[in-house]
């Protein structure tokens, strides 16, 4: 090719580059002199640009049929002589271009038929804003990472015939764990034939540990080892899955509550800024968290807990039947008249025998104090899961590295922290801890409402990207990816 061609050539792909860009972003002014998608009958460096975008992006989990693109590919050789197929192709490429932009900001999959009693999302809201949160930002960039190394060949799996290996010990498998985390950056050391498990090899682990979930310990057993051998083409579609719901949950805000229910983690945002990070307890698996997207708006200090049927049957009235008044009196249970909350009843003047959880005409609520389920504090963004985040009274339960264990609302390591940080968005300290402190000794329910309302994501991330940049991935503690793989697999049958 002569230097013309060259140079046209390399004109072109500027072009077609730049009419991508100005598509991505949604803006055509930097594209003088043509149409939106046909020039003469011919495709635009646009159009080519969106249709090349559309065909790689690896992101859409659909069946791509779904854009069109083979009925524009014939519409395409016929519109430079066919005005009828010119406007055709048009119109298609418009539609594909839609539909395109639509599954980038809000997923291709219906989260409803997949999850249809654990997601909740509200459109309208995500309406006001449909561009990449720093969550769907750090994703799709971790995925490049791996499918990088899916390209150059993935890594062997360890082979073991150790049940531990801990530091100082030999064994051959050290070579293989050596190579395998030095694709991935946990070991930044020399992959050598040395077969000694030195303490730059156990830091390696250790972070590895950590990226997973792991108690970060150094020591190589079996749960770290299932770890090291899951294959990269596995990551990566852990990566796609988790993409997928981020864009249905999330949007462009800058200041957002995040709670990531498969790391037990919750935290707050400020222009896309860490201020406040803390562990949390999650729904158990037979009464999963869901996912939801919604405004957290006011708080609770020294909140009254509700009990719900489940509690009422299983627990309240056996111990109400068998005349355990006092003992539900230590825990604050009180019984109110359920069209009359401030009329209190006197539990031994009721007979309970004749009771169960769906005909007593009574609620059941326990007062503020050191003892009630919900602690000193809730944060409430109305639902209808009737989830919310709040204190508890069991701070043992933070230590533990299974947290799955509430009947789905949120609990929280730091609370009065969160409601600090909440009620105080500009550093005017109206609430200050000492404020908060004499608040909650008065042991009488009050409702703050926010004087900024915070964005709330309650997330089921198996795989993401924490705020050091590391790439993180948890147990799938809920089945909800093998759930989404199931539905795309049943999708694509015949």
């Amino acid at each position: 090719m002569g230097k013309g061609g060259v140079k046209r050539r390399h004109s072109l792909f500027l072009t077609v580059l730049l009419a991508g860009m100005a598509w991505a972003n949604g803006d055509l002014s930097d594209v003088p002199g043509t149409s939106r998608w046909l020039d003469s009958g011919a495709l635009t460096p646009e159009a080519q640009a969106m249709l090349n975008t559309l065909r790689t992006d690896t992101t859409i989990l659909c069946d791509k049929r779904r854009y069109g693109l083979a009925r524009i590919e014939s519409l395409s050789q016929l519109a430079p002589v066919d005005e009828a197929a010119a406007r055709t192709l048009e119109a298609a490429l418009q539609r594909a271009s839609d539909l395109y932009r639509h599954d980038l900001a809000y997923g291709c999959l219906d989260p409803l038929k997949i999850y249809p009693e654990h997601v909740g999302i509200d459109f309208k809201e995500k309406n006001a804003s449909c561009a990449p949160n720093l969550l769907l930002r750090r994703s799709l960039e971790a995925l490049k990472r791996y499918e990088t190394i899916v390209y150059k060949g993935g890594w062997k799996p360890v082979e073991a015939r150790f049940y531990l290996l801990k530091e100082g010990e030999n064994d051959p498998a050290v070579a293989a764990i050596k190579a395998r985390l030095k694709i991935t950056g946990d070991y930044n050391g020399t992959v050598d034939a040395n077969l000694t498990y030195g303490p730059g090899l156990a830091e390696a682990v250790k972070r590895f540990q950590a990226r997973h979930g792991l108690k970060s310990d150094g020591i190589v057993g079996p749960n770290t080892l299932r770890w090291l051998n899951e294959p990269v083409e596995r990551k990566v579609e852990r990566l796609k899955l988790n993409i997928e719901r981020l864009r249905w949950l999330t949007n462009g805000v800058k200041d957002f509550l995040v709670a990531n229910i498969p790391d037990y983690s919750l935290t707050l945002y400020r222009d896309e800024a860490p201020v406040l990070s803390m562990r949390t307890v999650v729904g158990r698996r037979d009464r999963p968290t869901p996912m939801l997207a919604d405004t957290l708006t006011y708080a609770v200090l020294n909140p009254y807990w509700r009990a719900p049927k489940t509690i009422v049957e299983e627990d309240i009235l056996p111990k109400l039947r068998a005349k355990r008044f006092d003992e539900l009196a230590l825990k604050g249970i009180v019984a109110v008249r359920a069209d009359d909350a401030n009329a209190t009843v006197d539990l031994r003047s009721v007979d309970w025998r004749r009771y169960d959880a769906e005909s007593v005409p009574f609620v059941f609520l326990q007062k503020p104090g050191p003892l009630n389920y919900l602690g000193l504090v809730k944060f409430m963004f109305p639902n209808g899961f009737d989830v919310y985040l709040h204190d508890t009274p069991h701070d043992d339960y933070f230590p533990r590295r299974d947290r799955a264990m509430s009947s789905g609302c949120i609990r929280l390591e730091r609370p009065i922290e969160l409601f600090y940080a909440l009620m105080n968005p500009e550093g005017d300290e109206g609430w200050r801890y000492k404020r908060i402190v004499e608040e909650l000794l008065t042991r009488r329910p009050k409702e703050v409402g926010l004087k900024r309302p915070v964005p709330v994501f309650i997330l089921y991330l198996t795989a993401f990207v924490d705020d050091e940049g590391r790439v993180n991935f948890r147990p799938d503690i809920y089945g909800y990816d093998a759930r989404m793989r199931d539905f795309l697999n049943e999708d694509e049958s015949p």
